[in-house]
């Protein structure tokens, strides 16, 4: 298994117990629904994002989600 596919799964399962703690105060989108759509949002710009602060964007697509799926937790 990938060391980025395993963060993944590591991250997937950190926001689990973040969420089935209660909804976390650090957490911006805190519905299914607005998860998601922040999901789909930081998806369309996130090289931008990369980019803007000066990280090399990366192209593992395992790396992309794992970063993704903890960022849309608090992306507006």
């Amino acid at each position: 298994m990938s060391i980025s596919r395993e963060r993944l799964i590591e991250t997937l399962e950190t926001l689990a117990g973040e969420a089935r703690a209660g909804s976390p105060e650090q957490w911006e989108n805190d519905t299914l629904p607005a998860y998601f759509e922040a999901l789909a949002a930081w998806l369309r710009v996130y090289e931008q994002s990369f980019i803007n602060t000066g990280r090399a964007v990366p192209t593992d697509p395992w790396e992309v989600l794992a970063v993704a799926v903890r960022a849309a937790t608090v992306y507006e």
